[in-house]
């Protein structure tokens, strides 16, 4: 008896040191991928070094490479040369969200094509699932989002982030800054209706570009530093900042339909895909838990609204974003566990119609009525549970 016992003994043991090796290996395979994707192009060269993001424990977010306005050549080429520009933008990340909305607020989806970066992030974002992609103009066939950048110029040295403006004629980036992107698409000659839209409109450009600042700091960017904070002073501070962004705004929200009255702007957009991310990923992934987007009466039925709002909803895909976030953005997830999402229903009744009609600005001057198309919810976006 006690001999087996000892056999046994052994036994067991000897499987918790082979289960222990086998979960060291993973979870440096799983740290190395998520190195990867955090990781950034050095003299056009893939490289894991992410030296640049994190400073005295805090995470610092890099300004874009190509942040430039956007010249009007540009946007005028983008309908007078239908498929000569191309947007590159993922499913999970809020930056592309917000341009993706505005392209199809624009109708631009034959002028400017998209290519969803989707797939393991080995080397940071893919651009198909991990398969090659003819990089149009160029004859180059590219399996990540860095060899993109590498394409437009081979001594590149930055990040290889999403979303970015591809130009096929003259095989370059123009632009990976979601704002710029967002502002060039605002001035294209498309739109839903037959009136010229606008959603930058000069009676309020000071005060969108103060409240998308204010939205950046305290809260699209606020949660990633909350989320990848190596110290807790930096989640503490990141944190406050992240709720008290919320707090003002849920105040703003109970005065009108959108952010600013009635009218569209350029704001609800910065402001939705991180609304779409928030209880899903940023309250559990990110540690931003004082409170979910559910618990404030106001934003939660704001979001609701805009989800119902076809240009919004088409492209929530919160399977996507939930990979994206627990297998990529950060450290804190070695055995790449993907939590389930939070049992909430988006197509729950709102009260936003009680402002009522939402309204858009005109470039000649004046308002109409915005009609966008009803959305159409499928099992991954945000028109169901």
């Amino acid at each position: 008896m006690c001999q087996a016992r000892s056999v046994v003994g052994k036994s067991d043991r000897f499987l918790q040191t082979l289960d222990h090796q086998r979960d060291v290996i993973v979870v440096h395979w799983l740290r190395r991928l998520d190195a990867g994707q955090m990781g950034r192009v050095i003299d056009g060269e893939w490289t894991e070094d992410d030296g640049d993001l994190f400073r005295n424990d805090g995470f610092v977010r890099l300004a874009s490479r190509y942040n430039d306005e956007i010249p009007d050549e540009v946007v005028e080429a983008m309908t007078g040369e239908p498929r000569r520009y191309f947007l590159v933008a993922s499913l999970s990340c809020p930056w592309s969200h917000r341009a993706l909305v505005m392209h199809r607020i624009k109708s631009l989806e034959a002028a400017v094509p998209v290519k969803v970066a989707s797939g393991r992030r080995n080397e940071g974002y893919p651009v198909d699932e991990n398969r090659a992609w003819r990089l149009p103009g160029t004859g180059r066939d590219v399996t990540y989002v860095h060899e993109v950048y590498t394409a437009s110029d081979e001594g590149y040295t930055g990040s290889a982030s999403v979303p970015l403006l591809w130009d096929s004629a003259n095989r370059r980036v123009v632009s990976n800054d979601s704002l710029q992107i967002m502002k060039a698409f605002d001035r294209v000659d498309s739109c839903l209706s037959d009136d010229n839209v606008t959603l930058y409109p000069e009676d309020l450009r000071h005060e969108i570009d103060e409240l998308n600042d204010q939205i950046f700091l305290g809260l699209a960017n606020g949660v990633y530093r909350a989320g990848l904070a190596r110290s807790q002073r930096h989640y503490d501070d990141a944190v406050a900042d992240v709720f008290e962004t919320l707090d003002l705004l849920e105040t703003r929200l109970a005065r009108g339909r959108l952010l600013f009255g009635r009218r569209l702007t350029l704001s609800d957009l910065v402001l939705f895909p991180v609304l779409a991310r928030f209880d899903v990923v940023y309250h559990t992934h990110f540690r931003c838990t004082r409170r979910r987007l559910a618990d404030y009466p106001m934003l939660w039925d704001y979001a609701r609204d805009l989800i119902g709002w076809g240009p919004f909803a088409t492209d929530v895909d919160f399977d996507a974003i939930r990979s994206g976030y627990f297998l990529h953005d950060g450290d804190h997830n070695p055995h790449g566990i993907i939590s389930e999402r939070p049992d909430c229903d988006w197509s729950a009744p709102h009260a936003r119609d009680a402002f009522g009609a939402p309204l858009v600005s005109l470039r000649a001057g004046g308002v109409a009525e915005f009609k966008p198309p009803a959305a159409r919810a499928n099992d991954n976006q945000a028109g169901s549970r």
